[in-house]
């Protein structure tokens, strides 16, 4: 085993050549492994940063895949003033600034749920985690440490007068929406007549 594992080269270390030019520096673009699959990279690599997806060929040609031009949003970057604008990132789309690799900023989805916390003005906003799942929280963190893994609406409980519900997703019963006040207990399926 040791020595098969010697022998093999690294699959993921490969770098393949080929015959597409790099549109920043005019080097040549070769295939490289990474986190989520190939991809192109240009040779001159760390000189020129540029990358680029593709597509195989059922003849084995490589066609590379121009990415999807950023959507402006209509807002402005709270930290710089640019136009902010949307972007598709490996968590799915997202809203960014213009200015980057200048301005880091990134403005997260907001649910148009108010923080129920006393004594915070914060909205509920969607974020993800390091590992990639979903979860909703306070824009006011650190102050404010409210945190939830299901979905808020902006739907007040009509049992209780809560000022939200959540979304709870399973496989066995669906979608619901269900209060958060454990001694409520409203829960209604969304297919329910409402």
């Amino acid at each position: 085993m040791l020595l098969a594992k010697a022998e093999m080269a690294s699959v993921k270390r490969a770098i393949t050549p080929t015959d597409v030019p790099c549109k920043l520096c005019g080097g040549t673009m070769v295939i490289r492994w990474g986190k989520n699959g190939e991809f192109l990279a240009c040779e001159t690599y760390p000189a020129c940063k540029n990358t680029q997806d593709f597509t195989r060929e059922p003849d084995g040609s490589i066609t590379p895949v121009e990415r999807d031009q950023a959507q402006e949003s209509g807002e402005q970057c709270e930290k710089c003033g640019k136009p902010m604008v949307y972007k598709q990132g490996k968590f799915g789309r997202f809203l960014a600034c213009s200015g980057y690799p200048d301005c880091h900023h990134i403005k997260a989805e907001t649910t148009g749920v108010a923080c129920p916390e006393a004594n915070c003005t914060g909205q509920i906003v969607k974020k993800v985690s390091k590992r990639g799942k979903v979860f909703y929280a306070c824009n006011q963190y650190p102050k404010c440490s409210l945190a939830l893994w299901d979905r808020p609406m902006a739907t007040p409980c009509p049992q209780c007068g809560a000022a939200f519900l959540v979304e709870k997703v399973s496989k066995k019963s669906g979608a619901r929406l269900q209060c958060l006040n454990k001694e409520c207990g409203y829960a209604k399926g969304q297919d329910e007549e409402k």
